[in-house]
């Protein structure tokens, strides 16, 4: 991130903050009254809009509607009830990590394991108003490899997420997530990418190198009427990737995305409406580019904080330009135009108390190839369940499965389709607030299609890789009132 970024980041919330204190609502249990001319008093209405819409606070109508990730919104957390009070504190602490890895690389031939060690110091400062909600954390740290020594390097993750009420019935978010990692990073700030529309394509698995990433969200909405809402989105997500192993090219990547809703009260918490949504997606090598145009139906029902369900579908036109594989070979660029249409759904829900959370959902789309592939149509399913088994111990599960089909191949050696099936354990331990420790326990499974052979004449190859990865995890964590 840039040092010209970061300042515009620090004056948007000091420019923020002093507005906040000077636009305070009162007590929505307080009225305002005045008088006529004949003496009587008269109360005068309640605002339309008495909550974030779309944004998770105390006290807010449950009737609201959730505002979606693909159209700028937060995603379904995995939190437990009691884990999303928040206040004014900052908050810190220190993570140190021993990983057993038995093929970063992600090969299917050849693999060698590798161990390493990390720590991560982090830091975080929570602010809430009636007004604004805001967050800022940084972690940074060194991961240490006992074999593949050219990958020690150091870690970075900044992130800081904003919400804030313009007016009764204006909500506006602003969000960053900058990182810098190799391989696997635990941050421990409680900082998680902001991924919302056009974000980074989590069904695919880069081996380990080093990439450097940043996404940027802005969310606006309006309720202009009791039972409508219209907003606006837009993010870009760039992506860099250095130090790869060696034959295994990954390719950097940016996408823009821009998106315009509306929402209407269908019945209670239900809404529903109409999107249009825009995406950019831009490779590096051979300047390949896909414009992808969506026009979907969204659902969304928010019922109070425990229950979210989430549902879209439509459909979509693509524009791609690049380069034949051939070319890519031979080195004489042969340009290439394809266009076409396809479907575009998902639905994603949620449900939590104060000691189970579970989350699943589905997803089918134009995206990025996470530095693997090219474009993509993907589609996701995946499923979280966290249980709090007795005080101070936790345990997660999740479960993903991912199908990845080229619409541009970066390379001659690409594959023209990626599957990949994860699985994750972890047990949680809080011994009071400040210490906890993790065991975790991760299962990779990844196919290639469609990879071509070592000579021109050879037939295509499907490559398989498997991957296990252990964690332990040592965390301190402390936090202290501010006191705003």
């Amino acid at each position: 991130m840039s040092i010209r970024r970061c300042l515009i980041l620090v004056w948007m919330v000091a420019a923020l903050q002093i507005l906040s204190m000077g636009q305070d609502q009162p007590s929505q249990n307080s009225t305002t009254q005045s008088s006529s001319d004949d003496g009587t008093v008269r109360t005068a209405p309640a605002a339309a809009l008495s909550g974030y819409a779309g944004m998770e606070t105390e006290g807010a109508s449950g009737d609201l509607p959730n505002i979606p990730a693909m159209l700028g919104g937060q995603g379904t957390s995995a939190a437990f009830l009691s884990e999303l009070e928040r206040s004014n504190y900052l908050r810190g602490g220190i993570n140190v990590s021993a990983t057993y890895d038995d093929n970063p690389l992600l090969l299917s031939s050849g693999v060698v394991s590798n161990t390493s060690e990390t720590i991560f110091p982090s830091i975080r400062i929570e602010e809430s108003s009636s007004r604004m909600r805001w967050t800022l954390g940084y972690a940074g740290g060194l991961t240490v490899n006992q074999k593949i020594t050219s990958e020690n390097e150091g870690s970075h993750n900044l992130n800081f997420d904003s919400q804030y009420r313009l007016s009764p019935h204006v909500n506006l978010r602003v969000a960053e997530n900058f990182s810098m990692t190799t391989g696997f990073f635990d941050a421990g700030n409680g900082a998680e990418v902001v991924a919302g529309a056009g974000g980074p394509n989590a069904s695919l698995i880069a081996p380990l190198a080093t990439q450097r990433s940043s996404v940027t969200t802005v969310e606006t909405n309006y309720h202009l009427a009791l039972n409508d809402l219209i907003g606006a989105s837009g993010s870009y997500y760039d992506s860099h990737f250095s130090n790869g192993p060696s034959g295994t090219p990954l390719t950097d990547s940016q996408t823009a995305s821009g998106s315009a809703f509306w929402l209407h009260r269908l019945f209670g918490a239900d809404w529903g409406g109409a999107s249009y949504r825009f995406d950019r997606l831009t490779f590096n090598l051979g300047g390949g580019e896909t414009r992808v145009h969506s026009f979907l139906a969204v659902d969304t029902l928010n019922i109070s904080k425990r229950f979210t369900l989430n549902g879209f579908i439509g459909p979509q036109y693509s524009e791609t330009q690049g380069l034949e594989t051939q070319a890519l070979v031979t080195g004489a660029p042969q340009p290439t135009q394809s266009s076409g249409w396809s479907v575009s759904g998902g639905a994603e829900g949620g449900w939590r108390n104060q000691r189970t959370s579970v989350s699943a959902g589905y997803s089918r789309s134009i995206s990025d190839g996470g530095g693997v592939l090219g474009s993509v149509r993907v589609q996701t399913v995946h499923g979280t369940l966290r249980r709090q088994l007795v005080p101070g111990w936790a345990a997660l599960l999740t479960a993903s499965h991912g199908t990845n089909q080229s619409i541009t191949v970066p390379f001659a050696t690409s594959a023209s389709s990626i599957n990949v099936t994860s699985a994750d354990v972890e047990l949680e331990r809080n011994v009071g607030k400040r210490i906890g420790l993790r065991f975790g326990y991760t299962h990779d499974f990844q196919e290639q299609f469609g990879v071509p052979g070592p000579t021109p004449t050879s037939p295509a190859q499907t490559l398989d890789a498997n991957r296990n990865r252990f964690v332990v995890t040592l965390s301190y964590q402390w936090a202290k009132p501010l006191g705003m």
